[in-house]
């Protein structure tokens, strides 16, 4: 873990950002390391970027010289940090090219002449994994990490003891399978001493029970197979959880360690730790440097590679006024100026990691089933072993020794081996592919259950629309309010607002040139779910919202039949109709805003319909607005229920689930209900449904409650993960029968008396194989998004071989 400095408050409890540069300013400069920057056009082509770490620890300069280094295909930058007295960014640069074969490699930034310090106490939290231990460095560097010397040396002696099997004059060697157990079981020994001391009896109690047993049946040959070949399914257990795990972590390690903050008086750079940044400090975001939170662009022009969020492989063009997620990273060739709006702790990639920790710790129903299945049955197994073992022995010694053997194979391929193991890589392996596609799942249960969707239930704005609404018409009733004036009443009423509309309706009033801060103040403000807002101005009551609301107070009525018809007009068009009233006054003032349809919308409704999968839409807007959005989209009218409160939608959703189906069993199919919103009043219907999907650019409130976030909000990543959820369901159904039907017919086999502890335990280790790699092929790799990008930036780099890297961003 890192160890960060404390953080930094002045007397009032807390920190302007001008104060905050000073106060870093002024911290003891004990400083060893500086951060530099390299770029190398060949990054684009790897197909291994982590070789890069074994370059540096190869020619010994992790440690001392160099204490941390991370690379970016998209800016194809390298960020070390180095200690300048002993290794200069030129010489790190010499060393991957000398060493790693990179070409052209060259010093963007160089830390020690920019005065880029860092200081010592500040280590990355990847750091631990490159302190090197020299005394096993020879080791490291020949043998596959988790290959112990030991398991090698049992695989040797194992198979020298296969020639003295079957090779009749060289039987002596039979007896290295005694080396070879002596090399192999003590490992699985101890973790099965700890086992039986819990009062628990799994995999490994049941290899040391049949590896002493073929000791005790003098089958040296047999006992060493047993060692060997377990030794070697625990690694292939830890190498492919490993993996798994491996792509979750890369998005959990995309918090930025530092960042670079500038002083507004002097507009000196000093890196900080980003947890100590507060709302409103000014950052430099250099070329391939991280953006350490949410923020908004003061200064420069660039592209920003925002896959780490979102999945999309493509940079996006930001300039001066755009909003910037933490965790994205410059990857163009001009230095972006952000002003915090967030702390690190708040920031879009925090909630991301947030999500992605306690994803992992949510197993699936099928996992806990696995689970208890293997608890259950291994007595049985063991009991009836333990018969085969004992009672032929009263019937002679070639039938005890048959039986015996005979339980030993029982014993072997009895272990769930198979199943324990693949059935939770397999829903790593989802959660990582959803994960690095921008789409956060709570854990495997959640998972499962997008593979079991039936029905749908959609939110209109802000979910099949964009939420960005444009203001399209606004009529003044009566003659006593002006437009001028009318505009400034929305515009008081609504600023304190969270709703999509509002922000539209406020941006409206000052484009006429509407000064609020020059009108009275508005107190007693409050919003009436699913109607409106209402506040006091200059002591008269102003209601602003939607027809529900002035059918209720009673101003609607005074409209005459033109007004109305009008309003039954932009109703039809499609567009969203409000109206702006006051007490003892009546309605002054009607409108219509329209929201833009999500280009992706319409597409996924169809492959949904596609796929039989029932879609519906429920909205608060009036019957002509919902049914223009669904006729755009393609969900048929009988589909859609308008006009409704947040509890008419919880209601709504809650009488849909009577008719889901939602118990099943491992092989049956579930038909459950999936509630995809973006808003806080969807956080009741989102919490109740069987699944809730949130839109990563709506409320926080609803990305909390949900159970599934899009956290770019592009509805396309939801039709992708329903279809990782029925894959995650098929593999986990295809690994159980896999297992189940290879260990009968070995059970056939055993009882016919055509196999042996060598067969048994390499069918057992095969099966357990199978499964884990079934189950792995959901992980993102050389065919998934990874591998795109690099094929992308390859062809465009062999197109523009003297481009650079924001030319070809």
């Amino acid at each position: 873990k890192r160890s960060t400095p404390k953080r930094l408050d002045n007397h009032h409890g807390r920190s302007d950002p001008e104060s905050q540069a000073e106060q870093f300013a002024r911290l003891p400069q004990n400083i060893t390391f500086v951060e530099s920057t390299l770029t190398s056009p060949c990054l684009a082509e790897l197909e291994d970027i982590d070789s890069m770490y074994d370059v540096l620890d190869q020619a010994g300069l992790i440690g001392d010289q160099i204490r941390y280094a991370e690379s970016n295909i998209a800016s194809r930058t390298i960020k070390v940090e180095h200690n300048p007295n002993l290794i200069t960014a030129q010489n790190v640069a010499n060393a991957l090219m000398d060493e790693g074969g990179y070409s052209n490699v060259t010093v963007l930034t160089d830390g020690k002449s920019e005065n880029l310090i860092l200081p010592s106490s500040m280590g990355p939290i990847g750091s631990q994994r490159f302190r090197v231990d020299r005394r096993c460095r020879l080791l490291r560097f020949h043998l596959p990490k988790g290959l112990g010397l030991n398991i090698i040396l049992s695989g040797i002696f194992w198979i020298i003891s296969l020639f003295g099997h079957f090779v009749e004059k060289w039987s002596y060697l039979q007896y290295a399978g005694l080396l070879s157990v002596l090399f192999g079981i003590p490992s699985v020994a101890k973790k099965a001493y700890r086992t039986i001391r819990r009062k628990h009896f799994d995999a490994n109690c049941m290899m040391v029970t049949a590896a002493f047993g073929a000791l005790a049946l003098q089958q040296y040959d047999e006992a060493a197979s047993v060692s060997f070949l377990f030794s070697i399914s625990e690694y292939l257990e830890d190498r492919a959880t490993r993996r798994a795990r491996k792509a979750l972590d890369t998005i959990i390690n995309l918090r930025p360690d530092h960042a670079n903050l500038i002083n507004p008086r002097t507009n000196e750079i000093i890196i900080v730790p980003a947890c100590e940044l507060e709302v409103g400090s000014l950052v430099s975001v250099r070329t391939g440097d991280k953006i350490p939170s949410d923020g908004i662009v003061v200064e420069g022009f660039s592209q920003v590679d925002e896959s780490s969020l979102t999945g999309e492989s493509v940079p996006i063009n930001k300039e001066a006024g755009d909003v910037v997620s933490g965790g994205t990273i410059n990857a163009g060739n001009t230095r972006l100026v952000i002003r915090m709006t967030s702390i690190v702790e708040d920031s879009a990639v925090s909630r991301l990691i947030r999500l992605v920790e306690e994803s992992a710790s949510n197993r699936s129903p099928t996992e806990l089933v696995v689970d208890a299945f293997a608890k259950s049955y291994t007595p049985i197994v063991i009991c009836a072993a333990i018969l085969m073992c004992t009672i032929p022995w009263f019937y002679g010694l070639d039938v005890g020794r048959r039986w015996t053997l005979n339980g030993l194979i029982i014993v072997v391929i009895a272990c769930p081996c198979a199943l324990t193991i693949s059935t939770p890589v397999t829903y790593a392996a989802g959660l990582a592919a959803t994960a690095q596609m921008g789409i956060i799942v709570k854990g495997g249960a959640r998972l499962e259950a997008l593979g079991s969707v039936k029905t749908i239930v959609f939110d209109k704005t802000g979910t099949l629309t964009e939420g960005k609404f444009r203001l399209v018409h606004l009529d003044i009733v009566g003659d006593q309010k002006k437009r001028r004036d009318v505009l400034e009443l929305l515009a008081l009423v609504e600023a304190p607002s969270s709703h999509p509309l509002a922000a539209t309706l406020v941006n409206a009033a000052k484009n006429e040139g509407i000064n609020m801060s020059s009108a009275s103040s508005v107190v007693n403000h409050s919003i009436l779910k699913g109607e409106g807002v209402t506040a006091e101005v200059d002591g008269d009551r102003v209601y602003v919202g939607n027809t529900r609301l002035f059918k209720r107070i009673g101003f609607y009525e005074a409209l005459d039949s033109a007004q109305k018809k009008k309003v039954t007009q932009w109703n039809e068009e499609g567009g969203t109709v409000g109206f702006v009233g006051i007490k003892n006054i009546g309605i002054v003032g009607m409108f219509s805003v329209a929201d833009g349809i999500r280009k992706e919308a319409k597409s996924v409704i169809s492959s949904l319909l596609n796929d039989d999968i029932n879609v519906l839409m429920l909205t608060g807007d009036g019957d002509g607005a919902a049914k223009a959005v669904a006729r755009d989209v393609g969900i048929p009218f009988e589909n859609v229920r308008s006009q409704f409160l947040p509890e008419d939608k919880l209601h709504y959703v809650s009488s849909m689930l009577g008719f889901s189906k939602r118990k099943g069993g491992l092989l049956t199919k579930k038909e459950l209900l999936l509630f995809c919103g973006d808003g806080v009043n969807d956080a009741p219907a989102l919490a109740v449904a069987d699944i809730g999907v949130a839109m990563g650019e709506g409320a926080a409130l609803a990305m909390e409650m949900s159970d599934v976030t899009l956290m770019d909000s592009n509805l396309t990543k939801l039709l992708y993960s329903i279809k990782i959820g029925a894959k995650v369901i098929v593999t986990v159904q295809e690994n159980i029968v896999v297992s189940v039907v290879i260990k009968l017919i070995v059970i056939a086999l055993t009882f016919a008396g055509k196999m042996s502890l060598l067969g048994a335990i390499a069918s057992d280790v095969g099966v357990m194989l199978l499964v884990s790699l079934n189950g792995m092929k959901l992980l993102p790799g050389r065919r998934g998004l990874c591998c795109k990008r690099r094929n992308a930036y390859r062809q465009l780099t062999s197109q523009h071989p003297q481009a650079s890297a924001g030319e070809i961003v």
